[in-house]
């Protein structure tokens, strides 16, 4: 059902994105790795997913792992060994870092987190393993990009598919330095961007075709959510499944956005140094887009602030997908994002 609001994990409930699923699985074949690359809502999770299935039909093992919260190689290995432990049908043949029991594979006490994922990812049969959210790991990168860099050399069989935001080891994934053990090897860029206003539209018919419900408000609701099928998934939910009139639909499709994307951006904010400055910017983007105008309504809010500070604050902000940059211009991506009030 389109309108089913978890992840997507069959290819004939993902809409409109099958040259993304055939490109995934032939640059697979081809041995190259893949990361999934766009702003929240998006669909990223859903086409891993399926990617991993539709590998899976065709006899190769596959596994995800929602890192969410994981920021250590420790907390990765432990999770990657929860999945493994659930029934993985993943031959693989270890015996130094780990042993086995009732519950399944353990780490045997005193091992090396490193060396233990490398005995995991070189002693197993042809798998993918789709690490979503990967930029969570940002503060093990060196570690993890040494491990990555010793599998793609040493076993061809493993195919890493990820996800994320263009930051911190993505961005050292995909523009790997000459010192990276990735270096010369970068994996395959899928970006996907918001659906057109044709494809929203075939979109929300097929979804209300599906419950077979009459609708003809197309056009109110893209202007409000765009092509961003989260969103038009969360309203074709209130409307069509939980049968709530049209503007009580799209009114609670618009609140809960709000709550999904403070939930989101709140997580940025964690580990920045000036918060203000950053609601400063987002505040000021909804009424100029411009460098120097930014700049002078975010210091009416903050105070003076350096050229280089507001820059590296814009750039932030645009690798981790909440605005863009065009032809000079700063804009908020996403509408919902646009909409919320932004007090740090």
């Amino acid at each position: 059902m389109l309108f089913d609001l978890h992840p997507k994990e069959n290819r004939k409930e993902l809409f409109g994105r099958d040259k993304e699923i055939e490109y995934a699985i032939s640059q697979l074949y081809h041995g190259n790795w893949i990361v999934i690359l766009g702003q929240r809502e998006i669909g990223k999770t859903s086409l891993m997913k399926v990617i991993i299935n539709e590998m899976k039909k065709r006899g190769i093992e596959g596994i995800y792992l929602n890192l969410r919260g994981i920021k250590s190689l420790n907390s990765l290995l432990s999770l990657l060994l929860s999945e493994i432990n659930k029934g993985l049908t993943w031959k693989f043949h270890v015996n130094i870092n780990f042993f086995v029991t009732s519950a399944g594979l353990e780490v045997k006490k005193g091992s090396k987190i490193t060396q233990s994922l490398l005995e995991l990812f070189l002693s197993t049969d042809e798998i993918v393993i789709g690490l979503d959210e990967v930029q969570e790991l940002s503060q093990v990168s060196r570690q993890l990009l040494e491990v990555l860099g010793n599998v793609y050399m040493s076993n061809p069989k493993v195919h890493f598919i990820f996800s994320g935001s263009y930051v911190g080891l993505v961005q050292n994934l995909l523009n790997p330095s000459s010192s990276s053990p990735l270096h010369g090897r970068p994996p395959v860029e899928i970006k996907l961007t918001p659906f057109d206003k044709e494809t929203s539209i075939a979109f929300l018919k097929k979804g209300m075709e599906e419950l077979n419900v009459n609708f003809d408000k197309y056009e109110e609701v893209i202007e409000k959510l765009d092509g961003i099928v989260g969103w038009l998934s969360l309203f074709g939910n209130f409307y069509a499944v939980r049968k709530l009139e049209f503007i009580e639909a799209l009114k609670k499709t618009i609140e809960e956005g709000k709550k999904i994307m403070w939930d989101e951006f709140s997580h940025f904010l964690e580990d920045k140094r000036r918060k203000e400055l950053y609601c400063a910017i987002m505040e000021s983007l909804k009424i100029v887009s411009r460098w120097k105008e930014i700049k002078l309504g975010v210091e009416i809010k903050v105070g003076k602030i350096d050229d280089k500070e507001l820059s590296l604050a814009l750039e932030n902000l645009i690798n981790y997908n909440f605005i863009k940059k065009e032809n000079e211009e700063y804009h908020i991506i996403d509408p919902i994002l646009k909409d919320l009030e932004y007090n740090c």
